[in-house]
């Protein structure tokens, strides 16, 4: 219980810290695309914090070329008869209280052997937005390591459960 609150002042300061700050590029504001890149860090929420997201969700922090707070809500999953796992999510990035990056989430999930660990992929398909990004497009691809995924089910916890990535990709604004 006290990791999970632990986690949820993490996630408060975080939130606090990353809606404040000013975004460290100044993405869209040309017309064309911008290359980000970065390292992403996400949380698992607790279930009390989403009760009605049915497969979970994570609050995430980027810092970069993308600096932001957001959220995933994972809408698909299935396991692999390989023991991978497959999912599908749908994720906003707040740069600012007025601009924020919607897409659609396709993440692969492969088990480290002999390790609660796994290796994790994300590609992330933009799709919009709001403010400077309501017609934003592009990709962005995750790659790195959750920790204390496994056992799945149950899958990762809140409070036990966390991910560490790094990003590269492009950000178009036309």
């Amino acid at each position: 219980m006290a990791m999970t609150r632990l986690m949820q002042a993490l996630l408060a300061i975080t939130l606090a810290l990353g809606v404040s700050a000013p975004a460290r590029a100044d993405l869209g504001s040309a017309h064309g695309c911008t290359p980000v890149q970065g390292h992403l860090t996400e949380i698992v929420a607790d279930t009390f914090l989403s009760p009605l997201d049915a497969f979970g969700r994570v609050v995430s922090s980027a810092d970069g070329t993308l600096h932001a707070v957001g959220t995933a809500v994972i809408t698909g999953i299935s396991q692999n008869s390989d023991g991978t796992i497959t999912a599908q999510a749908k994720r906003v990035f707040v740069i600012n209280p007025k601009d924020e990056i919607v897409a659609v989430d396709a993440v692969a999930v492969t088990p480290i052997a002999n390790s609660n660990d796994a290796d994790d992929t994300v590609t992330m398909t933009i799709i919009g937005g709001l403010g400077k990004f309501a017609h934003a497009y592009g990709q962005i691809v995750a790659t790195g390591r959750g920790f204390n995924f496994f056992p799945f089910p149950p899958g990762p916890l809140a409070g036990n459960s966390y991910f560490f990535f790094q990003y590269q990709g492009e950000v178009c604004v036309p």
